[in-house]
């Protein structure tokens, strides 16, 4: 029986790959878009260099300001119908007079 090698797929790139638009590449110029307005993005942290403690000491404020908004926004919702209440309260003890 002859043994056959199977066929080996090739990786060469063909020398014409066609047109800008026939590839489907989008192809950038290396000067900035002036339509576009420039943002400032925040320097990144550097969790290498900051120490455990700065970032333990990072995530229990954030979880403490969560903590605050949320008894805060609690506090808020609970308040609105007592208000409502007694607002009712009044409306009822007013006499046609006083209106």
């Amino acid at each position: 029986m002859p043994s056959k090698k199977k066929s080996r797929p090739l990786f060469e790139v063909p020398v014409e790959i066609g047109s800008g638009q026939e590839s489907g590449w989008v192809y950038r110029s290396g000067a900035a878009d002036k339509e576009a307005p420039e943002q400032e993005a925040p320097p990144p942290r550097e969790s290498s260099q900051a120490s455990i403690g700065a970032e333990s000491m990072h995530v229990l404020t954030l979880a403490l300001t969560t903590l605050a908004h949320t008894f805060s926004l609690a506090f808020r919702i609970s308040v609105m119908p007592v208000t409502i209440g007694i607002r009712a309260l009044r409306s009822l003890t007013q006499t046609d007079e006083d209106r």
